[in-house]
């Protein structure tokens, strides 16, 4: 991640790290990052002769002898990326919005201001819906849910604009 952040868990299941945000009182996005796994590959293990058990002892194992060979698991399987999630609210462009959004998978972000209103939402510490869509294609993000939105606009839809 882009900037100083701080690591606030660290679990078999994932790591939470927090950025500090830019906003009029102390604000905070986070973001979950699962760790990498292995996606095993169908064809090859059956080019190997592995199925049912063998499989999960070979997860568990790295390694199994199968017909007089040992098999390892990087033969039969692939590096799949972790999971990554980040939730950014109540801040103006920054860095830390920046450094939490790359390379998600989903980035729920808030988007208070439209266009129009770009002063209003900087004067306010929020962003703007095009600011949000900016931020999410820049560093990559598979997924963007939009939330946080202004009453001031009677139409949600314009925000998907």
């Amino acid at each position: 991640m882009r900037g100083p952040g701080a690591t606030l868990a660290v679990t078999p299941a994932y790591t939470l790290t927090a950025q500090r945000l830019s906003h009029p009182v102390e604000s905070y996005g986070y973001r979950l990052v699962q760790p990498d796994g292995r996606r095993m590959l169908p064809d090859r293990l059956a080019a190997h002769g592995l199925a049912g058990p063998l499989v999960g002892r070979l997860q568990r194992e790295g390694e199994v002898r199968v017909a007089g060979r040992t098999v390892a698991l990087e033969e039969v399987s692939e590096v799949r990326r972790g999971q990554r999630f980040a939730f950014v609210m109540d801040t103006r462009l920054c860095d830390g919005v920046y450094a939490l959004a790359e390379g998600c998978d989903q980035l729920v972000i808030e988007s208070t201001f439209l266009d129009e209103d770009e002063a209003l939402a900087r004067e306010h510490g929020h962003l703007t819906a095009s600011q949000a869509a900016r931020v999410a294609a820049g560093p990559g993000v598979r997924q963007l849910v939009l939330t946080h939105f202004s009453q001031r606009y009677g139409d949600p839809a314009e925000f998907e604009r």
